[in-house]
């Protein structure tokens, strides 16, 4: 069962996904260099037309792109770093651990 997403309203407004796409150019279907206002122009007729389904994963995409790491997490992967920068030679190489999972688990 996927989790449930919490949908903010003001999310869903089109002109924030609009706002995320500013200055990007992408690729169709066709490989077809799309220009931003078709890019747009695209997405706003595909929204007018969207179901709940589709608003919801373009809300977790906005939510993903708004939110920041929480400070704990932060300060947690600040450490690690700081951690492996004094000590570079403490861990295991790549071939240690490929072949310490073969060992253990066969893979």
């Amino acid at each position: 069962v996927a989790p449930a997403l919490k949908i903010r309203p003001s999310l869903l407004k089109k002109e924030k996904i609009l706002n995320l796409l500013n200055n990007f150019r992408i690729f169709d279907c066709n490989h077809i260099l799309m220009e931003t206002k078709e890019i747009k122009d695209r997405i706003r007729n595909y929204i007018e037309h969207a179901d709940d389904r589709i608003l919801r994963i373009i809300n977790a995409i906005i939510d993903t792109e708004e939110n920041e790491i929480p400070e704990s997490h932060q300060k947690i992967l600040d450490e690690r770093l700081k951690y492996h920068r004094e000590n570079p030679e403490d861990g295991k190489s790549w071939e240690e651990v490929k072949s310490l999972l073969k060992d253990r688990y066969g893979v």
